[in-house]
């Protein structure tokens, strides 16, 4: 586990600083962008865990009411993507909505979104799935996604978001997460093991940019060691057992 004192002393040590050569505040920007960089890898090969940045205290969903006429939904908390969205019909069942590309209804077609317009009557006629309902698809614009049709009814926690999020940082101000607990014993949300990926990418910062001799050797470090991260989140589950199937080919 690296502490920020940890992750600090561990960059003094690599480049030969202290807090006088290298701020507080220039440290904490580096550890943030190493963080996002290694996030980022993770997300990027662990199509299987779902990572999570183990500092949250919630999980990687939202739940919204769903109101009638209204098309266009935000989620609160601050999220990368949105990887899935599911709604409740009257009738409490849940249904998972298909993600909705706007190129695929303006290829060849006159047909209008007509995003924002509730019914045919305040302008959706004509308009791709003019007629209001129970929502079967979603479009992401920015931070915002508009549910096809336009829901026809109200319900609380009718629709639930399952998105990936940025990693916490170090809040320099305290030395700790900005996660709120107070706690000077936080440290980075993902698998210790590759915890001084941190610490090297801030030292490589401070090297390239002041020619440290051993600028070379602390990125030759950071590859391998993500060369490792990569292969242990890109690996199968260990719950999960290989599948064999039957080869329809035949060596008689």
């Amino acid at each position: 586990m690296a502490t920020f004192a940890d992750i600090r002393n561990r960059v003094y040590f690599l480049t030969g600083t202290d807090s006088n050569s290298y701020s507080n505040a220039n440290l904490t920007l580096a550890t943030g962008r190493a963080l996002e960089r290694v996030v980022s890898l993770i997300n990027r090969y662990d199509s299987r865990r779902q990572f999570d940045d183990s500092n949250y205290s919630d999980l990687q969903m939202a739940t919204l009411a769903i109101t009638s006429g209204q098309q266009q939904y935000s989620l609160s908390t601050s999220h990368l993507t949105i990887d899935r969205i599911e709604i409740k019909d009257l009738s409490g069942n849940w249904t998972r909505l298909t993600p909705l590309d706007q190129q695929d209804i303006k290829r060849g077609r006159t047909q209008a979104i007509a995003l924002g317009e509730t019914t045919p009557s305040t302008g959706r006629s004509g308009a791709y799935k003019a007629t209001v309902g129970t929502p079967t698809e979603y479009d992401v614009i920015g931070i915002s996604f508009f549910l096809f049709p336009v829901p026809d009814y109200t319900q609380t926690k009718s629709i639930r978001i399952y998105f990936t999020r940025p990693p916490l940082l170090f809040d320099y101000t305290t030395g700790q997460f900005t996660d709120s607990t107070g706690s000077t014993a936080s440290s980075p949300g993902f698998n210790s093991l590759f915890h001084d990926l941190v610490p090297l990418w801030a030292s490589y910062d401070y090297a390239f940019a002041f020619g440290k001799q051993n600028a070379n050797a602390i990125f030759t470090e950071i590859i391998r060691k993500e060369q490792e991260l990569v292969e242990f989140y890109g690996g199968i589950n260990r719950d999960e057992r290989p599948r064999m199937s039957q080869s329809g080919d035949s060596n008689k």
